[in-house]
């Protein structure tokens, strides 16, 4: 049995950075500027210049920010609401308050096991389109692996959301606007480390370029939904939200909330999941033995069939695969809050207007808490037993504000995953340098190009 293969990954200081070297280097990247020792830490505290910010660095702490100590962690960092709000206004992933309450509740039932299964079939038709597709390229074709793995997630959300109203010219519009949206979003808004008003607008987004994209966007959606409130409701997301906040069961909410909660599921349900199986696809590629284990479990299980609902929980190795490559290439890296009032963790004292950060980048490579941790073993979720501590492993965070769409997200991507596994193999050209870059979310640099390779 070989060593497991250890994914490069960026520079790791050998001290912690100054204040001015930490707020250049997270400007150009938001995983480049952490020491050696960050992975061993378990509380830390930085003064940005009139801004404290603390990293909360266990399972431990983690569980008193998110859950025991929920609501004065509550509210996202002024940088992320600054950076999302044009697009998804008072929408559940940056929303607070009564307002998180009400629109949580409204979109809980739609993610039950009964509406994923629903789900699952869009989601193993979707792949198996793709598989068409791709058997229609010639063999060791390169192709993009990011933008197919954009192409099939977003597909996926579009029609779980929109049913067949989306169609392929407005969902190539909508994620063209969400590249060109996140591409204008700066990592560091400078206002926030001055300790300054957060309504000025100092160091912040390139608005102009933003406020565009995010008013494409708003456009697209706002028409589906007057076509839907039309047309018989089909089984989709929209028809469902639709039909919860007509019933009057719980307060309703207005057209352009409906609106900022459809971006928000489609911009959460497609780009993180894109990057996600994008690195799945890389490290497969580097480490032949745990192909060979994916290749046998599939052969076994489905025989040349397209997977569905029924079958996930017959594919374990598959859905390790997928967990490990979100351990090591988490989809959002950084989660960031801010404290309501003063608080003392520790010891210490935690400012109210103090930034709280619980970073999954750190924490799923923690020295403390896992055995090699750079390297790429999928056997670590096997053990239904064994599996890490949900406060140290949280690729969809965790409490109260985990991700809505959790269930979601891994169920398509085992579904992807077995679907097109079993037809092709993805192989990094020879001399090929992987890199990553980090701005909102943590994704192969370049797009990730692979040779397509039919499985014989």
């Amino acid at each position: 049995m070989s060593a497991p293969f250890i994914p490069p990954y960026p520079k790791r200081h050998r001290s912690d950075l100054s204040v001015l070297a930490t707020l250049l280097s997270a400007r150009r990247d938001l995983l480049s500027f952490w020491s050696e020792d960050s992975f061993r830490y378990q509380f830390m505290r930085r003064r940005m210049f009139n801004r404290s910010i603390f990293v909360a660095n266990t399972p431990e702490l983690v569980k008193y920010v998110f859950v025991t100590r929920k609501d004065n962690y509550e509210s996202k960092s002024p940088q992320m609401r600054k950076a999302l709000e044009p697009l998804l206004g008072d929408g559940l992933f940056i929303s607070d308050g009564e307002t998180w309450k009400n629109r949580r509740q409204l979109q809980n039932g739609l993610f039950d096991n009964a509406h994923i299964r629903t789900y699952s079939r869009i989601m193993s038709a979707t792949a198996a389109e793709m598989a068409e597709q791709w058997a229609g390229l010639s063999e060791g074709s390169t192709v993009g692996v990011l933008a197919e793995m954009g192409k099939l997630t977003s597909e996926i959300i579009a029609r779980a959301l929109f049913g067949t109203q989306l169609g392929v010219a407005n969902a190539s519009a909508v994620i063209s606007a969400f590249a060109e949206y996140q591409a204008a979003i700066e990592q560091i808004h400078v206002s926030n480390f001055l300790g300054l008003p957060e309504w000025l607008p100092v160091g912040g987004l390139n608005m102009g370029k933003a406020r565009k994209a995010a008013a494409r966007i708003h456009a697209i959606v706002d028409h589906i939904i007057d076509q839907a409130e039309h047309q018989p409701h089909e089984n989709t997301l929209l028809s469902e939200l639709l039909a919860a906040n007509a019933s009057g069961r719980r307060e309703a909410i207005s057209r352009a909330g409906i609106r900022n909660e459809l971006i928000v599921l489609f911009m959460a349900g497609h780009e993180t999941t894109a990057n996600a199986l994008s690195w799945l696809w890389y490290l497969l590629s580097q480490s032949p033995e745990a192909e060979a284990k994916l290749h046998a479990e599939l052969a076994q299980v489905l025989n040349g069939r397209v997977p569905d609902f029924d079958d996930v929980p017959a594919l374990p190795y598959t859905r390790a695969v997928f967990e490990e490559a979100m351990r090591l290439y988490p989809p959002v890296p950084i989660l960031s809050r801010q404290a309501r009032e003063d608080d003392v963790i520790r010891k210490r004292p935690v400012p109210a207007g103090s930034l709280m950060l619980v970073v999954p980048w750190l924490l799923h490579r923690h020295r403390l808490f896992w055995d090699n941790p750079d390297a790429f073993v999928p056997e670590r979720f096997l053990d239904p037993n064994a599996r890490p501590d949900k406060y140290l492993y949280l690729p969809f965070s965790v409490g109260p504000r985990v991700c809505l769409g959790k269930m979601f997200g891994l169920m398509e991507s085992i579904l992807a995953v077995a679907t097109l596994a079993q037809r092709f193999r993805l192989a990094l050209p020879a001399g090929t340098v992987v890199t990553h870059e980090c701005r909102l979310t943590l994704r192969p640099r370049g797009g990730l190009p692979m040779q397509l390779l039919v499985r014989h």
